[in-house]
């Protein structure tokens, strides 16, 4: 309870500080955050960006950084996934559109093993984004979806096999 209440009290007196800033403001002072390992911090400063900010070119960015402290600092990746999409269908022609696109499907296929959903992701991605320099990793993740690692590293290992037999390897 008083972990809440010092983290609702903090989270006010970012809030009031941030009033009268602009975007590139609010992004810094949140970077600065993050860096300074405040995350819960800086997750309010780009919640407020992406609710105020919302058409601004930092608000994709802020979308973005938000799904990784749902996943990385509050152990959420439910809410990451979800984010991680919504940062694609808010901002499909930003840099952060594909990756969040990308970041859906792993998320999905890797922290909760729900493959139908990364599966979508990806093809998804594959539609949205065919000329992306991310194009070959995303058909290795659809080709490789639910395998194990070692199921995985079994498959490289004969794929390597074939190529050094038929004279194309090394």
């Amino acid at each position: 309870m008083i972990k809440r209440f010092i983290l609702f009290i903090s989270a006010i007196t970012i809030l009031a500080g941030c009033a009268g800033q602009d975007a590139d403001d609010l992004m810094k002072q949140a970077s600065d955050l993050q860096k300074d390992e405040k995350p819960s911090e800086a997750l309010v400063i780009y919640e407020q960006i992406t609710r105020e900010f919302a058409e601004s070119p930092q608000a994709p960015e802020a979308m973005f950084r938000c799904a990784l402290i749902y996943i990385n600092e509050q152990g959420d990746p439910v809410k990451a996934a979800t984010t991680y999409e919504l940062v694609s269908e808010k901002y499909p022609d930003s840099e952060w559109g594909h990756k969040g696109l990308f970041a859906a499907g792993y998320t999905y296929a890797n922290d909760i093993a729900n493959l139908e959903r990364a599966r979508t992701a990806y093809e998804k991605y594959l539609t949205q984004y065919p000329d992306s320099s991310m194009t070959e990793t995303v058909r290795f993740e659809l080709e490789n979806l639910g395998k194990s690692a070692e199921e995985l590293l079994e498959s490289i290992q004969e794929s390597q096999s074939t190529l050094s037999e038929d004279g194309n390897g090394n």
